[in-house]
């Protein structure tokens, strides 16, 4: 019995991007491999969180398209972690939902199938930069999810730390008020539309400024402590600007090109210092978003 194996190359994400709040996100030089497998004999249930992600956006793709779902299976085996605010699980529902529409014959469109990605997401930062790469706005307008990529300056370096200590969207989200100031509305929304200008004009001088939130990382500081001390040994080693990626645990920093290693070294450091452990590296901005990289026809027994 033959079977269609379709492989997806999709980059981690960092969302927010300081006072970006649910609209800001980029893809990073972070890639995952995901192969969908459609047909052959019904596959057995997983108990992978990766995989029953990567599965449910698949089947979430076909309701859309009115067909029923064909046995289907997932390989989700990568080295981007789950709960530390690096897109893992839009990289796992963007390649369900390309892989299901790529074997379909791409009856849907690219902003169709962003939506489906974004809803399962409940947003679409991280979901947009994951299918497109670069960096991203995205918002809902209705029932549909809007995006603009945003010119940024090629020549900068990224920063990642990636703490072992882990903090789960929801409980990030309980961790925000209900309601906000009309003063911190206004400062985010200035923020938010300065960090576009500036990585637009390659003013990294307003780097700074420009991540300066106070909707989501004051408030999620409970749960991780260090992170503005990490913030501070970044911009110390040479960093523009760091943030909160995601819900955490993660931070990014954007650097001046090759310093994301020393940069992303120094903030491990200070995660040491505080008693905690983890690990960071050096990346870029990915200009490339989800890619099929692969399909093949395979023998089932």
């Amino acid at each position: 019995m033959s079977a269609t194996a379709i492989t997806i190359r999709v980059p981690a994400t960092s969302a927010n991007l300081g006072a970006g709040f649910d609209c800001l996100g980029l893809a990073l030089d972070l890639f995952a491999s995901i192969t969908v497998t459609f047909g052959g004999p019904e596959p057995m249930p997983t108990e992978d969180v990766g995989e029953k992600m990567v599965l449910t956006a698949v089947r979430q793709t076909y309701a859309r398209m009115g067909k029923e779902t064909p046995p289907v299976r997932a390989r989700y085996n990568v080295a981007i972690p789950l709960g530390r605010g690096l897109g893992a699980s839009a990289v796992a529902r963007v390649a369900g939902v390309i892989a299901a529409n790529e074997f379909e014959g791409k009856p849907l469109d690219e902003d169709a199938a962003l939506t489906i990605a974004s809803e399962l997401e409940g947003h679409g930062d991280n979901a947009t930069p994951a299918m497109f790469g670069g960096m991203q706005v995205c918002v809902q307008e209705g029932g549909k999810f809007l995006r603009v990529p945003c010119r940024f300056p090629s020549e900068t370096s990224m920063a990642i730390l990636i703490p072992d200590h882990t903090m789960a969207t929801k409980h990030a989200r309980k961790a925000l008020p209900d309601s906000y100031s009309k003063a911190d509305a206004v400062h985010n929304t200035g923020r938010a539309a300065l960090f576009v200008a500036s990585m637009a004009a390659g003013r990294v001088d307003l780097l700074d400024a420009a991540t300066d939130d106070r909707l989501h990382q004051r408030q999620r500081a409970s749960l991780f402590p260090p992170m503005f001390d990490i913030f501070d040994a970044a911009k110390r080693a040479g960093a523009h600007a760091a943030w909160l990626s995601g819900a955490g645990s993660s931070i990014a920093a954007i650097c001046p090109p090759d310093s994301g290693r020393e940069v992303a070294a120094a903030m491990l450091k200070q995660l040491e210092a505080a008693g905690m452990t983890g690990r960071s590296l050096g990346t870029r901005i990915a200009k490339e978003g989800a890619t099929v990289s692969k399909i093949e026809l395979v023998d089932e027994p």
